[in-house]
């Protein structure tokens, strides 16, 4: 964890009874929005979980969704330039920070690389891959809503970061008690994101709930667009059936 980032976290926030209360409205109405697109429910993942998928499977998706990952510092950079809040502007300055990896090891998509590398995929072969159309458009959605507006942005990046820490610690207790993958560099990715994402969508969280009633609908409105862009790419890199389907 990086103790910059959770410095600025705390002078964000202000005090812990305030937190509470606005984390109680916008975040989890962000939750409810989405919770028929939550991740772990996705076919994929209970696969992944249940030790089902192939070791192919699972290099497929690392693959496809690099580009998800390699963009995640852009996308919080192109929130960053929408926010005219001095302090919200410094927590998402506290978070692209970490994303490109400011005091720790690596960056993130580094740490993304180090995964597929203990996959037994190289280097070149992620960063050389065909995208199938649905990994395509996650970036480009996510794209899309963060250069949007700042409630967008916001939308988005809340509606993947607050599923992350769950998800981080579903997946190495798959992939150690499946897959065999236990060392730390191939899985400090997912070890990073237990902690920090908690961190990243609470404050996130904090920033649209200052905003307009209109802009917190326009940012409920892209998470659930984003949701599902996300819910899409894993029915496409698990390749079975529809998105309807799933």
């Amino acid at each position: 964890m990086d103790w910059e980032y959770l410095g600025a976290y705390a002078k964000y926030r202000g005090n812990e009874e305030s937190m509470t209360a606005l984390q109680s409205v916008s975040l989890e109405s962000i939750k409810d929005a989405i919770a028929d697109r939550h991740l772990l429910n996705h076919p994929f993942y209970r696969a992944w979980m249940q030790g089902e998928l192939t070791r192919e499977q699972l290099q497929r998706y690392t693959v496809q969704y690099f580009p998800h990952v390699a963009a995640f510092p852009r996308f919080v950079s192109a929130i960053h330039s929408h926010c005219e809040d001095e302090a919200s502007r410094k927590a998402l300055f506290a978070n692209l920070s970490e994303e490109e990896g400011q005091g720790q090891d690596a960056d993130h998509p580094e740490l993304w690389l180090r995964f597929a590398e203990g996959l037994g995929i190289s280097r070149a072969q992620v960063r050389d891959a065909a995208i199938g159309p649905k990994a395509q458009a996650l970036a480009d959605v996510y794209f899309q809503l963060c250069r949007s507006s700042f409630a967008e942005g916001l939308g988005a990046l809340i509606a993947y970061e607050a599923q992350v820490p769950e998800i981080a610690e579903a997946k190495i207790d798959g992939l150690k008690r499946h897959y065999g993958i236990e060392d730390a560099r191939s899985t400090a990715f997912f070890e990073t994101h237990k902690t920090a994402d908690q961190f990243h969508s609470e404050s996130c969280a904090l920033m649209l709930r200052k905003l307009s009633t209109e802009d917190q609908k326009k940012g409920l409105a892209a998470a659930r667009k984003a949701s599902d862009a996300l819910w899409d790419f894993l029915t496409e890199v698990h390749g079975v059936g529809t998105s309807q389907a799933a």
